[in-house]
This record gives structure tokens, C-alpha cells and sequence, in this order.
């Protein structure tokens, strides 16, 4: 397994101080696509219109966003 990278929950609530573990590949799949957050299990994204949940892990929550359009 690859090495566990560290990175800040991605919910947009402004005092979320939560650290998510992740390995390089799980990182790299993530932030090539459209759309998606990373969120600390239990934690809920802030500022989109909707989200769904595309993946689930103890460590992460992958969400996609639908972003709130002004």
C-alpha cells in the first residue's frame, strides 16, 4: 500500500480543522475529477446546491458537488 499523505477535510465550514489520510493514488483520483470534495467521515459539504456520496472508506468521504451558482 502506499504511503498515508496528509490534507485538510474539504466541507467549507470555516472553522473545520479536520486532517484527512490519504495515499497518493486515492489523491491523485480525486482531484482529476470534476466536482468532487474530500470530507472527513461525518462531515457535510457547505456552499454546493446538492451532494451525493461516491465513496466511502474510515479514513475519507469522497462527495460530489453540485456547486451553488450565483
Amino acid at each position: 500500500m502506499d504511503a498515508l499523505r496528509t490534507r485538510r477535510c474539504e466541507c467549507g465550514v470555516a472553522d473545520c480543522t479536520a486532517i484527512i489520510e490519504m495515499t497518493w493514488t486515492e489523491q491523485d483520483e480525486v482531484d482529476h475529477a470534476d466536482r468532487l470534495w474530500v470530507v472527513s467521515p461525518g462531515h457535510q459539504p457547505q456552499g454546493g446546491r446538492s451532494w451525493r456520496i461516491v465513496q466511502e472508506t474510515e479514513r475519507f468521504v469522497v462527495v460530489e458537488v453540485e456547486e451553488a451558482h450565483s
